[in-house]
């Protein structure tokens, strides 16, 4: 029982202690309090019902630094109506992966992807804007010169060698062994 309160009384001094004598981490000067934050100007225009007058919508304006790079297309057709597919777009001559539906630029967006081309435009809109792959370059033909005689040999006989030399059969335990024919193996004499 004596134990049990000695080990509460130097718990209890050890943890008003430590609260005491620890100094807390000082905060760097960037930080502000969350009640020091002021608020930006407020518009209380339409907290009082005043109704702003919406200008029509601008044209779109087709970026012209827009470059398809790659797509990656549906194979089958409820898949491309359902808006799936990915294309790789060159925009201000930085590449960006951009799903169907996603933002290509401003008010651009990806509406369909097809096997070598992507359409850009309005959500809910006809495309504006159809972007292409260019056609991959031909393939290059002709021949091939004839490839010139290697002058080392591998695993062959070079023109002009010595044929190998027969080699004396294998001893097995001291014993020599007689030669017999390729393809049997060899007896005791």
């Amino acid at each position: 029982m004596t134990f049990s309160v000695w080990l509460l009384v130097g718990g209890s001094v050890a943890y008003w202690g430590l609260n005491l004598l620890a100094r807390p981490v000082p905060m760097p000067a960037s930080v502000l309090p969350a009640g020091d934050a002021q608020s930006g100007p407020v518009d209380l225009g339409r907290l009082l019902g005043v109704v702003a007058v919406e200008a029509p919508p601008p044209e779109l304006t087709p970026s012209t630094s827009l470059r398809l790079l790659g797509v990656v297309a549906p194979k089958n057709a409820r898949a491309a109506e359902a808006g799936e597919g990915v294309a790789l777009i060159d925009v201000d001559g930085v590449a960006r992966t951009v799903r169907v539906g996603a933002v290509v630029d401003g008010e651009l967006h990806l509406l369909r992807v097809d096997t070598r081309s992507a359409s850009l435009g309005r959500l809910g809109q006809a495309p504006s804007q159809v972007l292409e792959i260019s056609p991959p370059a031909a393939p290059m033909t002709g021949s091939l010169p004839p490839a010139a005689p290697s002058p080392i040999v591998l695993g062959g006989n070079p023109q002009g060698a010595m044929p190998p030399q027969p080699v004396a059969p294998p001893a097995v335990y001291g014993v020599p062994l007689a030669a017999s024919a390729p393809g049997e193996p060899p007896q005791r004499r």
